[in-house]
């Protein structure tokens, strides 16, 4: 059963729960929100991240104790989740030493707050897109150009008067998303005392029973890193390029990209591929399981505290989401985590 023990919200928050809360949001939260059916898993994920360096730069002693937990996270990151790719790890990487800078050299907390909140999302937008420019080339984003302009000309009153790009409004959209995201949980982030005051008061005669703390989410299994051509995303991309493929042959002069600079688009995505899952990601995953297993031993006893708290993290989780079973829809899962977050932060566990 939890409970709440002292009324005093600062002393009920300190950097070892931020710590583990944050490092349990990126081992769990990912597949909390893919059970519940939640799109945008990477902008909630990197939002909770700059609420949690927030929060450390708040409560901690001194602006280092940022880095040290971006450290932890990573460690647990490591154990719990040890298949995801290792951009994920600079990401968490980026967003602790961001904090960091920001905190530290920023005199006024709310503007480091927002600075946070914009640069880390807005880096964490930009890094699929870097990623796919990488793997496909500038082919990707003028086949989407080519193939968009081929369909709204089909519409009479829209037949050559397409001027615009829409790969780049995709990624201005996605982007400008983050972004927003990022500042409204910065702005959150600086007022977060009196929500969590009014929060406890809410929640304060709440009580969790074994009945209700039976398991409603199971801890996704690791899983092995999914080449590019058998994610939905790889899948949505090869069904474009073969539908371009063939409608540039049948029409060869609405077409910029001709059916050879898809096909070559796409060897030089697998290539790249073989190249780093048969060469430099096996290097590279090497030389970080030497950093890990050093830093692991350093740290092993604050990373077994914090991985010991994760079930009952995930009771808290189930209590909330059966808690908000009465409310439907966008509500639901605005209560469902504004309550989480609470509960985890305030129940002694």
């Amino acid at each position: 059963m939890f409970e709440f023990s002292g009324s005093y919200i600062t002393n009920r928050i300190d950097t070892r729960r931020i710590t583990a809360l944050w490092a349990f949001s990126e081992t769990a939260l990912g597949g909390i929100l893919h059970v519940l059916k939640i799109p945008f898993t990477g902008l909630f994920i990197g939002s909770a991240a700059v609420l949690f360096i927030c929060l450390l730069a708040q409560y901690g002693k001194s602006k280092s104790e940022i880095i040290k937990a971006t450290l932890i996270v990573i460690l647990v990151k490591a154990i719990v989740t040890p298949y995801v790719p290792l951009n994920s790890y600079l990401a968490v990487t980026l967003q602790g030493v961001l904090g960091f800078l920001f905190f530290t050299f920023v005199p006024i907390k709310n503007i480091a707050a927002i600075l946070l909140g914009i640069f880390a999302l807005f880096f964490a937008a930009l890094q699929k897109f870097i990623m796919m420019t990488i793997l496909f080339g500038n082919t990707i984003w003028e086949s989407f150009d080519t193939l968009a302009k081929f369909i709204l000309n089909q519409i009479p009153f829209l037949h050559g008067r397409l001027t615009f790009s829409v790969s780049l409004i995709l990624i201005s959209f996605y982007t400008a998303l983050h972004v927003l995201a990022g500042i409204y949980m910065a702005i959150r982030a600086t007022h977060f005392d009196k929500w969590l005051l009014k929060k406890s008061e809410d929640l304060e005669i709440l009580k969790l029973t074994r009945e209700e703390q039976n398991g409603l989410f199971e801890r996704p299994k690791s899983k092995k890193r999914k080449r590019w051509w058998q994610r939905k995303s790889g899948i949505i991309i090869l069904s474009i390029s073969v539908v371009l493929m063939i409608i540039s042959y049948l029409f060869p002069h609405h077409f910029e990209s001709s059916a050879y600079d898809i096909l070559f688009m796409l060897i030089r995505s697998i290539v790249i591929t073989f190249v780093w899952f048969t060469l430099v990601s096996p290097l590279a995953v090497k030389l970080f399981k030497l950093f890990i297993e050093k830093k692991k031993f350093e740290h092993a006893g604050e990373v077994n505290n914090i991985t010991e708290l994760f079930p009952n993290f995930k009771n808290v989780v189930n209590y909330c989401w059966r808690l908000s079973s009465s409310i439907s829809g966008y509500t639901r899962y605005r209560k469902f985590l504004s309550d989480s977050l609470a509960l985890l932060l305030l129940t002694d566990l």
